[in-house]
C-alpha cells in the first residue's frame, strides 16, 4: 500500500514523478531497441544460411583430377555414411557470360537435371521457363539468375555465350573455351549473390566446356543438422580414407559466419549496456523519493517500522517501475518485429527511399526471428540490473536515523 502511494506521486513531488516516467520509457525504449536488433540479426543470420545452404552443399569431397569411375565409388560410399542425405557430383567454375554485347563474370554451376529438381530453393523458384531443355544435346538450356539475365539483357529462348577461362588445345595453339546455350529458365532466390551470378548448366555439357572429361570437381553432400557437420565429416572419412579432401560450408564461408557471431555478441552486450544505463534513470528518482519521504520514513520507524520494512517499501516502489518498462518494452519490441514487413513497406512508401537494398545486404527483404531464449535472458537481465541497483539505494533509505530527521521538525 505504501508502495503504491509513493509511486502516485502528489503534486508537490512532481519531479520525483517525472523523472519516474523518464525512468520507464527509457527501459522500455532500452529493451524495445535490444529485442528488436536481436530478433533482425537472428532472422537476418537464418534467412541468409537458409538461402546460401539451400543453394550450396554442407559437406564437401574434392575430387579434382579424378576419374569418373573413382568419382562414381566416392559418391555410392558417401551415400552410405551416417547423416548423409544426398551426395551431387557437380562442376564448379567461373567463366564469361556475354550476350548482345553486354558481359559479365559467372559462377557455372553443372548439375544434373535431376539434382537440380531436388534443390527446392531453385527449382521450386523458376519466374520464366522450366527445366524442361535442361539437358537436351541438341540445343541445350541453362538457367540464369534473375539479376545476371537483367544485366545480360536476355530472357528465356534468347542465346548467350560461355567462354571458359581454360583454353583448348589445337592444332594452331591455345584457344578459348565457348560455347553458345538457350536461356532455358529464370530463376531468383532472393538474394543478389546468386541471383547476379549463378548460371546451372547440365553436368555433361559443363564437362565438355570445363575440360574436366568424365570427372568432376566435387561431391557435395547435404546432411541433415547442417550446423553439427563434425560427426558426419568424421564417418566420411572413415568410409572413403585419409586420402581425399573434406570440409564443410563453414570453410567456404568462414569469414561470413564468424562475423555474423561476432557482430551479434558485440550488439547485444552494447544494448545491454543501454538498458543499464536506462536502469540507473531509477536509482536517481529513488535517492529524490527518499530525500522527500525522509520525515515519513522517520514517523514510520518511530512507530515500529523495521528496517527491513522501510526497504520493502522503496524497493517494491522503485523496482515496479522497471517491470513496468519492462513490460512495455517486450510488447512494443514483440509487436515491432511480428509487423517488420509492414512497417518496412509503409516507411518506405512514405519516404520514397529503398530501407534494405538487396545489393548490399544479399537480402531482399528485412528479416526478423523473435527467439524467446533471447527475449527471455533479455527480461531476466533487465529485471537483474533493475533490482540490483534498486536494492542499494532502498538499503540507503533504511538506514534513516529518525532522530536526525525529526530533529528540525
Amino acid at each position: 500500500m505504501l508502495a503504491g502511494r509513493y509511486l502516485r506521486a502528489r503534486r508537490q513531488h512532481g519531479g520525483v514523478a517525472l523523472i519516474s516516467v523518464i525512468s520507464v520509457v527509457a527501459i522500455a525504449l532500452a529493451v524495445m531497441a535490444l529485442i528488436i536488433t536481436m530478433s533482425v540479426m537472428n532472422g537476418f543470420r537464418e534467412t541468409l544460411l537458409s538461402r546460401i545452404l539451400g543453394v550450396n552443399g554442407h559437406v564437401y569431397v574434392d575430387t579434382r583430377m579424378l576419374p569418373g569411375e573413382e568419382v562414381r565409388r566416392l559418391a555410392e560410399q558417401a551415400q552410405g555414411a551416417q547423416g548423409v542425405l544426398r551426395v551431387t557430383p557437380q562442376i564448379n567454375a567461373q567463366a564469361l557470360a556475354a550476350a548482345d554485347g553486354q558481359a559479365a563474370g559467372v559462377l557455372v554451376r553443372g548439375i544434373s537435371r535431376d539434382e537440380l529438381r531436388a534443390l527446392p530453393i531453385v527449382a521450386d523458384n523458376i519466374s520464366v521457363g522450366d527445366l524442361a531443355g535442361f539437358e537436351g544435346v541438341e540445343s541445350p538450356t541453362v538457367l540464369l539468375g534473375d539479376r545476371l539475365a537483367a544485366a545480360l539483357g536476355v530472357t528465356t529462348g534468347m542465346g548467350v555465350s560461355i567462354i571458359s577461362p581454360q583454353p583448348a588445345m589445337t592444332p594452331f595453339g591455345q584457344t578459348p573455351r565457348r560455347k553458345s546455350f538457350l536461356v532455358g529458365g529464370i530463376f531468383s532466390v532472393g538474394m543478389a549473390e546468386f541471383d547476379a551470378a549463378l548460371i546451372y548448366m547440365p553436368l555433361e555439357q559443363a564437362q565438355i566446356l570445363f575440360g574436366r572429361g568424365d570427372g568432376v570437381d566435387e561431391l557435395e553432400i547435404r546432411i541433415g543438422d547442417p550446423d553439427n557437420t563434425l560427426a558426419p565429416m568424421a564417418a566420411l572419412r572413415e568410409r572413403l580414407g585419409p586420402n581425399y579432401t573434406i570440409y564443410d560450408w563453414r570453410a567456404r564461408s568462414q569469414g561470413l559466419a564468424e562475423a555474423l557471431v561476432v557482430e551479434r555478441n558485440v550488439m547485444r552486450l552494447i544494448l545491454m549496456i543501454l538498458v543499464a544505463i536506462a536502469a540507473l534513470n531509477i536509482v536517481t528518482g529513488l535517492i529524490m523519493l527518499v530525500k522527500n519521504k525522509s520525515r515519513d520514513i522517520a514517523i514510520l520507524r518511530t512507530m515500529g517500522a523495521t528496517k527491513g520494512a522501510i526497504m520493502r517499501v522503496f524497493f517494491m516502489a522503485s523496482a515496479s517501475l522497471g517491470l513496468i518498462g519492462l513490460s512495455i518494452g517486450l510488447l512494443l519490441g514483440i509487436g515491432f518485429c511480428l509487423n517488420i514487413e509492414t512497417i518496412q513497406n509503409v516507411v518506405q512508401n512514405l519516404t520514397g527511399f529503398d530501407l534494405f537494398p538487396g545489393t548490399v545486404y544479399s537480402l531482399e527483404t528485412l528479416p526478423a526471428k523473435i527467439e524467446w531464449g533471447e527475449v527471455t535472458l533479455i527480461s531476466a537481465f533487465t529485471v537483474l540490473v533493475t533490482f540490483a541497483s534498486t536494492l542499494l539505494t532502498s538499503a540507503w533509505a533504511s538506514r534513516f536515523d529518525p532522530v536526525e530527521a525529526l530533529r528540525y521538525e
